[in-house]
């Protein structure tokens, strides 16, 4: 889904994606970035933040994540 980049830096979610991820005003977001491209991550609703472990290899969990998008 293409979205652009604001000249202040700002990026716009689609409706579609902030409500099916209920990302709301205010809400924060993981924004991870593995070299050559970058993952928002919302975490999951009543969860703490920083509690995000991965262990093994990073494009294993973006690949996990573009297959269950498809």
């Amino acid at each position: 889904m293409p979205t652009k980049v604001s000249t202040k830096g700002q990026l716009v979610l689609p409706v579609k994606i902030r409500r099916k991820y209920g990302i709301s005003p205010g809400k924060e977001v993981e924004v991870l970035d593995f070299g050559y491209e970058i993952v928002i991550v919302a975490p999951p609703p009543g969860r703490g933040r920083g509690i995000l472990k991965f262990r093994g290899n990073p494009l294993e969990l973006v690949r996990g994540v573009r297959e269950r998008s498809s």
